[in-house]
């Protein structure tokens, strides 16, 4: 009769633990919402988990585009990557995503990316000093962000980008210089020329159509 009482006191108290930890998720649902409730935390605790990686590709400024990575690991002990394509030669955030994957996953694909791209380690304030600054180069210019920035800049967080001194410069010989990419249909790349025509003349800019854009497997 005890070891019956034992058990049902066991059940009970598992049934508890269960309820406590079913509402704590359903606060942070309603606390983060959409894309981060998915993650099983809140926008705001996304933004500050601890870092766990940086890189930024030296293709940046070699070719004028290139990828920025800030990875955080959640509570859960997934990590949480903001992949975003810097185009510092006219269009800011070009491309933007957040991928999740077990650190395993993550690192191993970071080790392969590095293999076959020029990403390296850097400061976060640096990343986020140069996404920004992109960001608000290209508005300058009329452009805002990739839609998928908005979710992507979670990881940015309690960065603080005042803490780089970099000081960086955009465009191309001191004009915008829009490069097209496959996720460009050509009726995109002309209305993209035609409002740089239209805003700085036809020899306030320059342009190349038909390259394409870079890869990265991370953000596969």
């Amino acid at each position: 009769m005890a070891k019956d009482k034992r058990r049902v006191a066991q059940n009970q108290a598992r049934k508890k633990e269960r309820q406590a930890a079913r509402k704590k998720q359903l606060k942070k649902q309603s606390a983060g919402g959409g894309r981060f409730a998915k993650l099983g935390c809140s926008r705001r605790e996304l933004e500050h988990s601890p870092i766990h990686a940086v890189y930024v590709g030296d293709s940046v400024f070699t070719l004028g585009i290139g990828h920025a990575i800030i990875a955080r690991k959640l509570p859960d002990g997934q990590i949480a990557a903001g992949v975003f394509l810097v185009d510092v030669y006219c269009l800011g955030i070009k491309d933007a995503c957040l991928v999740v994957k077990s650190e395993y996953e993550f690192n191993d694909g970071i080790k392969t990316t590095l293999d076959t791209n020029d990403l390296k380690p850097v400061a976060p304030a640096y990343a986020r000093k140069l996404i920004e600054n992109s960001i608000a180069y290209a508005r300058d210019l009329g452009f805002e962000p990739h839609p998928d920035f908005r979710d992507a800049s979670v990881v940015l967080g309690d960065i603080d980008p005042a803490e780089c001194t970099e000081r960086f410069t955009f465009g191309h010989d001191g004009k915008p210089y829009y490069v097209s990419g496959p996720n460009h249909s050509e009726v995109t790349a002309q209305r993209i020329i035609t409002h740089l025509n239209n805003r700085f003349g036809p020899d306030g800019f320059h342009y190349l159509v038909g390259i394409g854009d870079l890869g990265t497997e991370i953000a596969e």
